[in-house]
């Protein structure tokens, strides 16, 4: 099993390649920066954390590419990744650049992680997010073209959404660039059965993941590909304490609701709840500065303690072992651990993590 961790995207600078040195020391098998312009709470909440005292904002993102090239040259093995950009704020040959970029700085140790996009770092900015399934299909064929293509090589191509004539794309990756896909409906699926080198859906309860999974499995075949080319993994929210009474009072925090609520509306119907957003689809539909923080209050008092179990993998390290254990059966060789246990209570910091290593030790 392979362990992932996310990357700080806040100020300082200086704390992106020590963080990256630091988590290589620690085991982790790959680092993976989040590609955004917003985060996920309304300004007037954040304000009112402890957090706020260091980051006056939760909307301060670095660039991801920036990010990974600035802290790759501290590191000599850990893997780099974004989890996940999209194809909406960059013109595919722009995003190929950046990737091959990222390639050369990591010395081929960069993931291209790539998702339908979230409306919070797209709709306020004026772009259309028409169509972004159809459109992320047209821009990986146009990447792969580009690719695939010899040096000096007129590049042509006429889609729907993108049109190259006599273009040329002659920065060549030293290695591979895999193609990771956070995906999670049957057409994203299908891209990455054809596509993708890996799939990497954000928390999921396992029996979910595991008819995915299998979906996943049967378009690799109506591909003419075996399964096992596509390394599975998942991202995950994790809450870790020692305590059982700790964990179940970590699960009440109002801040980590909050990200019980961007779950779609399908896993709140799922356990015969409605989602305080009515019809929602998560991070495609989300964005936080709509929404003020009495409204966001009000919603978190609906979120069912069920679905704060969905939500996020929580328990004693024995437990999160156990679920472990449980993805790694299904086939998952990739973990992504967002710890997010010092976000209901800032004092676990040094402790969450070292728990998190004694989670990792066990496999």
């Amino acid at each position: 099993m392979e362990f992932g961790t996310v990357a700080p995207t806040f100020p300082p600078i200086e704390e992106v390649p020590k963080t990256a040195k630091r988590m290589e020391e620690k085991g982790y098998d790959a680092i993976w920066v989040a590609d955004h312009l917003m985060g996920w709470y309304p300004h007037d909440l954040w304000k009112e954390t402890i957090f706020a005292m260091r980051y006056p904002s939760c909307h301060m993102f670095y660039d991801a590419f920036c990010e990974i090239c600035y802290a790759a040259p501290a590191t000599e093995k850990i893997k780099f990744g974004t989890s996940v950009t999209e194809v909406f704020r960059r013109h595919p040959a722009v995003l190929l650049q950046q990737a091959v970029t990222a390639n050369h700085a990591t010395k081929g140790r960069f993931i291209l992680g790539l998702g339908a996009g979230e409306a919070e770092n797209i709709v306020p900015y004026g772009i259309d997010f028409s169509k972004p399934v159809a459109r992320l299909e047209e821009a990986v064929e146009v990447m792969k073209l580009m690719l695939n293509s010899d040096y000096g090589e007129p590049i042509n191509y006429e889609g729907k959404f993108y049109r190259l004539e006599d273009a040329v794309f002659d920065i060549k990756p030293i290695s591979e660039i895999p193609f990771w896909f956070g995906a999670h409906g049957n057409r994203m699926l299908k891209l990455t059965a054809k596509h993708g080198d890996g799939w990497l859906p954000t928390t999921l309860p396992p029996e979910v993941y595991r008819e995915r999974a299998e979906k996943l499995d049967s378009f690799a075949k109506e591909f003419g590909r075996e399964p096992e080319e596509i390394t599975k993994a998942i991202f995950v929210s994790l809450i870790v304490d020692e305590k059982p009474e700790e964990v179940e009072k970590l699960l009440k925090s109002p801040i980590l609701k909050v990200h019980a609520l961007l779950m779609p509306s399908e896993f709140y119907e799922m356990l015969g709840y409605k989602h305080p957003f009515g019809k929602f689809y998560g991070l495609l539909d989300y964005i936080p500065t709509k929404y003020t923080k009495e409204q966001i209050m009000e919603a978190i008092k609906q979120v069912p303690d069920e679905i704060m179990r969905i939500a996020y993998i929580a328990g004693t390290p024995e437990e999160i072992v156990q679920q472990f254990e449980q993805y790694e059966k299904l086939g998952v060789s990739h973990i992504v651990i967002w710890n997010l246990t010092y976000f209901g209570d800032v004092s676990k910091i040094k402790t969450s993590y070292a728990l998190i290593d004694e989670i990792m030790s066990h496999f």
